[in-house]
């Protein structure tokens, strides 16, 4: 008589297990969930820690250039910020943005009112208003928390046009031009340089203040 598997003491059965087919599907089954927690867990965190989820860089606009009357490069139409990352614009543009201090307090007062407004932005790479001025533009949009998709960058000529007339549309006479535009309509602008300075001037137009740009009475 084969005792294999049997124990005189107890009256079950000690052998081997065999695993019926359910079981099997149900181990496999939490098997793979535990195995693609796992792996969405670590593509998740990976993500997190490498930036992955960041957007994409800003790529630049195709737009006309040509040199200057001076050597410069002048860049004329629809652009963006990525167009003037090159090292001869950041020569003059990071300093400036560099230069402008922000009040303390001035960021959490000013930032909602900012909420919803879209800007248009005229300027020329080859005017030195635009070179002392734009870094400071620059500072104070990204300190509103503005997103690029925001503002609409054009570039004119040294005779301050361009192709397709974008500077009358918005009767520019001196650059640079910001202005100020909510759902369509324009609020203000600041025209070639501040009145007082920037930070004052952001401030008067943001809390829709009195305030008249440095060429509104010509």
């Amino acid at each position: 008589r084969d005792f294999r598997g049997y124990c005189p003491h107890r009256t079950r059965f000690v052998g081997h297990y065999a695993p019926s087919n359910d079981d099997t599907k149900i181990f496999n089954h939490t098997l793979m969930k535990t195995t693609l927690t796992f792996v969405l867990s670590l593509f998740l965190w990976s993500a997190c820690n490498n930036g992955i989820t960041k957007k994409a860089p800003l790529q630049p606009l195709e737009v006309a250039s040509s040199i200057g009357e001076e050597g410069e490069t002048v860049l004329v139409g629809p652009m963006n910020r990525a167009n003037l990352n090159t090292p001869e614009f950041n020569a003059w543009l990071q300093p400036e943005y560099d230069t402008l201090k922000i009040p303390e307090g001035w960021i959490a007062e000013h930032a909602a009112l900012a909420k919803g407004l879209h800007f248009k932005l005229f300027l020329g790479t080859w005017c030195g208003d635009t070179q002392r001025e734009l870094g400071g533009m620059f500072k104070l949009l990204d300190a509103l928390g503005v997103s690029n998709e925001d503002i609409e960058m054009y570039g004119l000529s040294e005779a301050k046009d361009s192709p397709k007339g974008y500077e009358k549309t918005y009767a520019i006479i001196n650059i640079p031009t910001l202005i100020f535009m909510e759902e369509g309509k324009e609020i203000n602008r600041i025209v070639e340089f501040p009145v007082e300075s920037l930070i004052e001037d952001f401030s008067k137009i943001l809390k829709r203040a009195p305030y008249k740009d440095a060429y509104a009475d010509f």
